[in-house]
């Protein structure tokens, strides 16, 4: 390592550390004479000792950092990595540390940043660190509870983001009430107030506001990015993408809120991923309705509703929707035996009944529905038949009436042509009904969780054994000289790196 460390003179230097043991070091002293020229670190599950006495000083040249436990964070007393001086850093990557002084930290340069699981942070320094990195590009913050929200003060303008395009804001929180003079604050919600996000096309949202039960409808639906609000981009590939119907929405309504996607034919850039945990479903409709009418230049190239129904009032789901002319696709489940009955004869009216679109003509309920599915459905076959025969059959109401009707049941599916319906009386337990020809939709949905896009290691990457250590200290630590074992290390020049 020493040898290493004088054969590539002053070259900028790409390192990696992992602690084993807690030995002395004779490699630490040799790498600290070198701070001056390192350019990315990676260190993992220091000592506090450790960190304190070698990675505090500054590193002028550090463009990418990550600091990484394996452990859920622990303060042992604050400290500054690198002094706090980052005003070259371009990527930060934390995760599960908690003895971080954020105070005072300078940067400025920042375009990537991840934190997950940091303590001792309190949502000021996020605040600061959005605004004060102009050229901000990827932005994730997970699972942190942030030290109090008394330090909030209020702001009525928002600042605008502008090269932000990977925003994900996952089960963030206040270790106190989130109250501040009676007012109710949440993490995102309160990030969502003071910036907006102009250019974001890639955006996941998880997060919980149960606590916040005096929140306003209204201020949350006006904070709350719409999933067409992503789509209106125009493709960097294909500048006239945002004319185009572009994206199949998936709006999923269960007992434990609103999770809504929007999945992307393959080789498309956007996402977009909310998970509205414990909201009200009469806060989270509202907001996904008028989310859609607002953008009606925007279309979509199918909607999938999937509406999970334990009480009656849930059935205002589908009366909010039945208008929709986005709907292409609608999913009904039913988990309570005593309310089967009539939650099947309602959907079946609701189906076969006129209504008001949303462009204000009048139409039959969820007028491009082109395939209706059912969980825990033991419909019969009669008021199905009469369903079908008076949704395309009612005077007055334009509706395409489809060649073929296919019937899925539990074991089977079945074709129907218009004229042999009346064989559709005698069936029971219902799966699924087509409306003609379906159209496709995405085998792949989007996963749950997502990384942000960058040149950062993954974790497979910086497990102990796949290092290809050059070196051990005597910390047990391991070391990795050679930035040719990073992806976002450029190539060295030749004759840089342990050259005879």
């Amino acid at each position: 390592m020493g040898v290493a460390f004088e054969n590539s003179k002053e070259a900028p230097l790409h390192l990696k550390y992992s602690r084993r043991g807690r030995n002395g070091s004779q490699l630490l002293d040799k790498m600290f004479h070198h701070l001056h020229r390192v350019e990315s670190i990676a260190i993992y599950n220091p000592t506090h000792e450790v960190f304190a006495k070698y990675f505090t000083s500054r590193a002028p040249l550090l463009k990418r950092m990550t600091l990484r436990k394996r452990s859920e964070p622990e303060l042992h007393g604050l400290i500054r990595p690198f002094g706090g001086s980052w005003t070259s850093l371009e990527e930060l990557r934390i995760q599960q540390w908690g003895d971080i002084e954020w105070k005072e930290v300078q940067f400025g340069q920042l375009r990537a940043v991840d934190i997950n699981s940091c303590a001792s942070l309190e949502i000021s320094v996020i605040f600061r660190l959005i605004q004060e990195n102009q050229h901000l590009e990827i932005l994730g913050l997970r699972n942190i509870t942030f030290t109090s929200s008394t330090s909030l003060t209020q702001s009525n303008t928002s600042v605008v983001a502008s090269h932000l395009k990977d925003l994900t804001l996952s089960k963030l929180a206040y270790a106190d009430s989130g109250n501040v003079n009676n007012h109710p604050h949440h993490p995102t919600l309160d990030i969502l107030r003071r910036f907006r996000f102009s250019s974001c096309i890639k955006l996941t949202l998880q997060t919980s506001i149960e606590s916040e039960s005096t929140i306003d409808p209204e201020d949350l639906r006006s904070v709350l990015p719409s999933p067409l609000d992503i789509l209106a981009h125009p493709s960097p590939n294909d500048p006239q993408t945002s004319q185009k119907p572009r994206g199949y929405l998936t709006a999923a309504f269960s007992k434990h809120g609103l999770i809504l996607t929007v999945e992307q034919e393959p080789g498309c850039e956007f996402e977009y991923e909310v998970d509205l945990d414990n909201t009200p479903r009469s806060i989270t409709r509202r907001w996904l309705k008028s989310a859609l009418e607002d953008r009606p230049g925007v279309t979509l190239q199918g909607f999938k509703l999937c509406v999970f129904i334990e009480e009656h009032s849930q059935m205002d789901d589908l009366v909010t929707f039945q208008g929709s002319e986005a709907v292409t696709w609608l999913s009904v489940g039913i988990s309570v035996e005593h309310l089967r009955e009539e939650v099947e004869r309602r959907l079946l009216q609701i189906l076969a009944t006129p209504c008001t679109s949303a462009s204000g003509t009048i139409v039959m309920a969820f007028p491009r529905l082109s395939s209706l599915g059912f969980g825990g459905w033991e419909g019969r076959g009669g008021p199905v038949l009469e369903m079908i025969r008076n949704r395309f059959g009612t005077p007055g109401v334009e509706a395409h009436r489809p060649d073929v009707i296919t019937i899925l049941r539990h074991s089977w599916g079945k074709e129907f042509l218009w004229d042999s319906l009346d064989d559709i009386r005698e069936l029971d337990g219902f799966r699924a009904i087509d409306f003609g020809t379906v159209d496709r939709w995405p085998s792949e949905p989007i996963g749950r969780s997502r990384s942000p896009e960058s040149s950062w290691p993954s974790r497979d990457e910086v497990e102990d054994d796949d290092w290809g250590i050059t070196g051990e200290d005597g910390w047990g630590g391991d070391w990795a000289v050679d930035p040719s074992q990073w992806d976002w290390a450029p190539e060295p020049a030749h004759g840089d790196w342990g050259q005879e």
